[in-house]
């Protein structure tokens, strides 16, 4: 199955069978439908989240919103695991400083140009 036609199947098929956080369905059982790695799901999720389609989580699995609250707390989920990432990614670039030879400091300065042009 190519990239956009899995895409678009699994997007119909939450859309139809999943939609509202009670119809939430595990990640599990979605690999087993679209015979998918957790991994690709995760991916597929991603992209069709990109393309602005209300693909929403939380602890009882993925599921199509029914509802601007449900996109709303998922966004506050995400906010949240963006805030957590950072706050590692800012120890782990303290922690260079463990580390006092040349390279560090250019390690570090090319960090921060890719982050900026990321």
């Amino acid at each position: 199955m190519d990239h956009e036609n899995i895409n678009e199947k699994f997007l119909a098929y939450l859309k139809r069978n999943h939609t509202g956080e009670d119809k939430a369905l595990q990640s599990k059982c979605l690999e087993t439908r679209f015979h998918l790695s957790n991994r690709k799901i995760r991916d597929i999720v991603n992209a069709l989240r990109c393309e602005g389609h209300p693909i929403c989580s939380y602890d009882g699995g993925y599921f199509y919103a029914a509802n601007e609250k449900e996109v709303k707390q998922s966004i506050r989920q995400l906010n949240s695991r963006i805030r957590k990432i950072a706050e590692a990614k800012n120890g782990l670039v303290k922690a260079l400083s463990l580390y006092p030879d040349s390279s560090s400091q250019m390690q570090l300065e090319i960090w921060i140009v890719c982050e900026k042009e990321g």
